[in-house]
């Protein structure tokens, strides 16, 4: 896992961000594009192989007996690569989570800006 934090400090430095000021926990830094984005970076170990995810806060759920919502989300689903909505304590996240054990430094950043891309393409579809 020592080795996952490294890379994923190394990505975050790379793109002008300082993993120190942004990380909340060891494993877990939330990093900002603006004041309408922001991105929960996590890794962490279970039966003995690392995992890395990104989340990013979407929309309330707001009203749950319109199914339109719901549809429109696993619709949604089906165009993203690597990446789903998914919905934790009545509020809707954009996740990407992989088993990280050879994860390169390459596909962090991607999966960091694929859910910054989704999320802000979806609040426009929302507007």
């Amino acid at each position: 896992m020592k080795e996952l934090i490294v890379k994923v400090e190394s990505v975050l430095a790379k793109m002008g961000i300082d993993p120190n000021e942004t990380q909340t926990e060891k494993g877990q830094w939330n990093i900002a594009k603006d004041e309408n984005l922001e991105l929960m970076l996590d890794v962490w170990e279970e039966n003995e192989h690392s995992f890395f995810q990104v989340m990013s806060f979407v929309c309330e759920v707001g009203d749950t007996t319109r199914p339109e919502f719901f549809k429109l989300l696993l619709e949604e689903n089906d165009g993203f690569c690597e990446s789903a909505f998914t919905i934790l304590e009545d509020n809707v996240y954009l996740k990407f989570t992989a088993e990280a054990d050879e994860m390169d430094e390459e596909r962090i950043h991607k999966s960091i800006t694929r859910i910054a891309y989704y999320n802000e393409m979806f609040r426009e579809k929302l507007s």
